[in-house]
């Protein structure tokens, strides 16, 4: 092992990885925290009782169940088919206080693992439960790795192959990626001021609004559902507001919804960085750059114009069939704002009104960034080849639209 050159000094790569190390155990410590807070199964369970406590162990205020004091318990429980017996209930479930009987509940997994017991004060969490563990498990992810990439930077060994450096594999493809995406850049290089001064073409708009789209998702989904749930468990669980189950027009699993509409939130935001690049690169380079996977061997000028032609022909029915798309968003919201009119409780709270217009809030969004952001190909095309015409009249600092030879 030697002390290798890397971007910064020592010092400053030490602090960088300390840092990064104590923010990942604050993770981990949150991870705990909301691992036991959110401790349950299903709003369905397989048994009902009431416990008295007997002892306690105490843990905290820092401990591997996170921050905060909280006690482990053994108590013994009555069940409601009259068996009794001492069980240890985790973490944040029961204190020294519970001197009386305490509602709790069993909860037995249909496949392997631990099951859930602990008091049966409501089932809300039941589907917070893996939809928290999730977002907080991919920061501590996130964090994780990048400490671990900090702290192999501040003690390195010098050199490869032998002594130690990544197998020929994976340099080699890992060099092949990195020369690909250097002969690009060399290829059609780009300025901060090329892709600022680009036109944004309404494609990059609306993936970076879908994407948000996905980040309203995965908020309201699982948020909207404590309503129905709000409730304490029991072996055939009827929720407090079935009015919100029949106000709905789809009713995905909040998990599932979480797992999918971040994904596909990434992915959409990845997609509008390949369309902000290939704008810019339009509007610096022109037809040069439009010609490139275009058929034939005659001027890229040439070839920009018959593909225009043919963009042309199909502009009203590509407009047509996107405006379709878009109103039939906007009827299903419609469809579903009346359902929610019809079924939501006078009674009942704001929350439960939020939860029962969920679906008609969630396609009126959709909606309104699919109607707001129609462009055809065409137009698309022409405004930005309009974009590098205004940069080559501009004058020769603009780099005239050429390619590099």
């Amino acid at each position: 092992m030697s002390w290798t050159p890397s971007n910064g000094t020592f010092a400053g790569r030490l602090v960088r990885a300390v840092v990064l190390v104590l923010l990942l155990l604050a993770g981990l410590l949150a991870l705990a925290t909301a691992a036991r807070v959110t401790h349950g199964g299903a709003a369905e369970v397989d048994r009902l009782g009431t416990a008295t406590v007997a002892g306690c162990t105490e843990h905290g205020p820092v401990s591997v169940y996170g921050i905060g004091t909280t006690y482990r318990c053994m108590a013994e429980v009555r069940w409601s088919d009259g068996t009794t017996e001492q069980r240890e209930f985790p973490p944040g479930q029961l204190s020294p206080a519970d001197t009386g009987p305490v509602p709790v509940y069993l909860d037995l997994p249909d496949h392997r693992g631990e099951p859930y017991v602990g008091r049966n004060d409501s089932a809300w969490y039941s589907t917070l439960r893996l939809p928290i563990l999730l977002a907080v498990g991919g920061l501590v992810l996130v964090v994780g790795l990048v400490a671990g990439h900090a702290a192999y930077r501040v003690i390195r060994p010098a050199g490869g192959g032998a002594s130690g450096g990544p197998p020929e594999a994976v340099r080699t493809g890992a060099a092949q990626q990195r020369a690909a995406h250097q002969r690009k850049e060399r290829e059609w290089p780009l300025t901060p001021a090329d892709r600022a001064g680009a036109p944004l073409p309404r494609i990059t708009v609306r993936l970076w609004l879908l994407a948000a789209w996905c980040l309203l998702l995965v908020l309201l989904v699982p948020v909207l559902a404590i309503p129905r749930f709000d409730a304490p468990r029991a072996v055939e669980f009827v929720s407090p507001w079935p009015q919100v189950e029949r106000a709905l027009l789809v009713d995905p699993p909040a998990t599932g919804t979480v797992v999918v509409g971040l994904a596909l939130g990434l992915l959409l935001l990845a997609m509008a960085a390949g369309t902000r690049t290939d704008a810019a690169r339009t509007a610096r380079y022109g037809p040069a750059y439009l010609a490139r996977n275009l058929p034939g061997k005659s001027a890229p000028e040439r070839r920009v114009r018959e593909r225009l032609d043919k963009l042309a022909a199909s502009r009203r029915r590509h407009l047509a069939f996107s405006l379709s798309g878009g109103l039939l968003l906007l009827a299903l919201a419609v469809v579903a704002l009346v359902r929610a009119v019809v079924e939501a409780p006078a009674q009942g709270s704001t929350l439960v009104w939020l939860a029962c217009v969920r679906d008609a809030v969630l396609l009126g969004g959709l909606a309104a960034v699919w109607l707001g952001t129609v462009e055809s190909p065409h137009d698309r095309m022409r405004r930005l080849l309009a974009g590098h015409q205004e940069k080559a009249t501009a004058g020769p600092g603009t780099a005239g639209g050429s390619r590099p030879s």
